[in-house]
């Protein structure tokens, strides 16, 4: 069964644990703009965001039309079928490495809200592949070791030139340490699990 109602009739979720980020955002809209909607957004039975609350967002800023919704208990695959697209095309790929990398760039965990969602609902997150890091433990929980942050073997020095000084930051995770970086627009060299990225003016 399908239906149309109005973007502005579905609730967004207050308790989303995607903040997203800001390159992302932008890369949605321009994923948009560009090839137009290729995802859908999932809503739960009384119009609650279940996933899509970013694209509902930039979708309802860029179109005024009803949307068109299909009904479905989850057992019926739904498909999406774009008329305007025509496979082994320019717009067809532009459109298919745009689904990925919209949906890669503009992941940012809140973990404050999934913490609190596994206790209220007693999910377990870890089993939803939710990385959970003992922060008590220190280095113990990373990956990463003081071998693995060679910074002689691993990186090729940022520079020689007076005033410039290199730091090291460690993340949770790949995932956290691209999540950041997105954040920041900035290009990365990734050599094993150490990752570098130059932000001095000397050489922009």
């Amino acid at each position: 069964m399908s239906k149309k109602i109005k973007l502005s009739s579905i609730t967004p979720d207050d308790k989303n644990n995607n903040k997203h980020t800001a390159y992302g955002m932008d890369l949605l809209e321009k994923s948009v703009n560009k090839v137009g909607i290729i995802e859908s957004i999932t809503i739960s039975n009384d119009d609650k965001i279940i996933s899509g609350n970013a694209r509902h967002e930039v979708i309802g800023k860029n179109f005024t039309k009803e949307a068109l919704v299909i009904e479905t208990d989850g057992t019926q695959p739904i498909i999406i079928k774009r008329t305007d697209i025509e496979s082994d095309t320019k717009q067809f790929y532009e459109a298919s490495i745009l689904a990925n990398t919209t949906s890669k760039k503009n992941i940012d965990f809140d973990m404050e809200v999934i913490d609190s969602l596994a206790v209220e609902y007693d999910i377990d997150v870890v089993d939803l592949g939710v990385d959970i890091v003992d922060y008590t433990r220190g280095h113990e929980a990373n990956n990463m070791n003081e071998d693995d942050i060679d910074l002689d073997d691993k990186f090729d020095p940022v520079g020689k030139s007076d005033g410039m000084q290199r730091v090291v930051f460690l993340f949770d995770g790949p995932d956290e340490a691209e999540s950041y970086l997105n954040s920041l627009k900035v290009d990365v060299k990734k050599q094993g699990q150490a990752w570098q990225v130059n932000l001095s003016t000397q050489f922009t």
